[in-house]
């Protein structure tokens, strides 16, 4: 899928903005704080329904304005077929729209526009804890694996009964009610990301070797002691659950050890060749669930100078454009990239909020 038509009302400083996006690369640029990055926000918001930037959608809706308003249109990249969504967002309600039908569950968005985002922020996958590098494998399977957003969704109503259960310190027995079901959730989880990384890693590779021209290894870690089956690990864990308070083991506590010659990369990359190291992962995230499912994603990319020089800088760039994603690309400068000539693209100048589509 890719966006063809995108209005936004009352999302930080913008108002009453229409655009229509070229299908390739859609080139933004402006001065700082004149509104570049919101549009960003906002179709990231219509595929998540929430902001990229803070945790307080009130910071996200426009001063005085009640409620935010994002509406677009996307076509198939297999056929003509256009499909309209629409999101509202208040302090206290969410509101989507597909079709014109009123929906319920955000992932009916979220499968609709795949969206990746490369902003300043973006070494914090690595740097921050385990939920980061959780929620990145999970987007990933989630695109691919049909089940899996069930199966999360039962196993967290479970853990979190087992979780009450063990707040209110009840007897053993109203505990472990919970275990069979928690385990048989947690082996759907753990298989599914498991096999989506197997799938992952190859391509990952290719990327991250021409980016940096090293390898860096990826393993997924359980949650638990592999030694140890999850139903042994919830037996022994027992009376440190009782203690704590909550169930300490599972895939709720997995985590991506990213490691280059043993040693975690947070402790040996420096800034840029982070941010260079999660560029290759969220490209081999694109390249995957094209080759999977034959979607493709849209790309958003936030002010992409910070932290690396010109080659580095170029060199992603082209690598972005080859990913045949939808790209939105900021930038302060009207010439910071060097797009290929043969690559159909759009360019788009924002200044207080405004945004008007440059002639070329």
């Amino acid at each position: 899928m890719y966006l063809t038509q995108l209005d936004i009302n009352q999302v930080r400083n913008l108002h009453d903005v229409k655009i229509k996006p070229g299908k390739r690369c859609n080139y933004i640029f402006g001065n700082n704080a004149s509104g570049k990055t919101s549009v960003l926000e906002a179709i990231y918001l219509l595929s998540v329904a929430r902001s990229f930037r803070t945790t307080h959608i009130k910071h996200v809706i426009s001063y005085n304005s009640p409620l935010l308003q994002i509406f677009a249109r996307i076509q198939s990249d297999s056929n003509q077929e256009h499909t309209a969504l629409g999101l509202e967002r208040s302090d206290k309600k969410t509101r989507i729209r597909i079709n014109g039908s009123d929906v319920k569950q955000v992932s009916e968005l979220s499968s609709l526009l795949p969206v990746q985002i490369i902003n300043p922020d973006v070494h914090k996958l690595l740097e921050q804890g385990p939920k980061y590098r959780r929620q990145f494998i999970d987007w990933g399977v989630f695109h691919v694996e049909h089940g899996f957003l069930q199966a999360w969704q039962q196993y967290y109503r479970v853990l979190k009964q087992r979780n009450a259960a063990l707040r209110k310190r009840l007897n053993k027995k109203d505990i472990i009610l919970w275990d069979d079901q928690l385990i048989q959730y947690a082996k759907s989880i753990t298989l599914a990301r498991e096999s989506y990384l197997s799938g992952f890693l190859p391509i990952f590779n290719r990327y991250i070797n021409t980016l940096m021209g090293l390898s860096v290894e990826i393993s997924y870690v359980r949650g638990w002691n592999t030694e140890l089956s999850f139903t042994e690990t919830l037996s022994k864990s027992f009376e440190k659950d009782i203690f704590k308070r909550f169930t300490s083991s599972g895939p709720h506590r997995a985590d991506l050890a990213i490691l280059h010659n043993g040693i975690p990369v947070q402790n040996s990359f420096s800034r840029g060749q982070q941010k260079l190291l999660v560029c290759a992962m969220r490209l081999a995230q694109i390249n995957h669930l094209k080759k999977v499912t034959n979607q493709q994603s849209v790309l958003l990319v936030d002010d992409l100078a910070a932290e690396l020089d010109v080659q580095h800088r170029q060199n992603l760039i082209d690598l972005l454009v080859d990913t045949q994603a939808q790209l939105f690309l900021t930038a302060t400068e009207q010439n910071s990239f060097i797009l290929p000539p043969e690559i159909e693209s759009k360019m788009f100048h924002v200044e207080h909020g405004i945004v008007k589509e440059v002639v070329q």
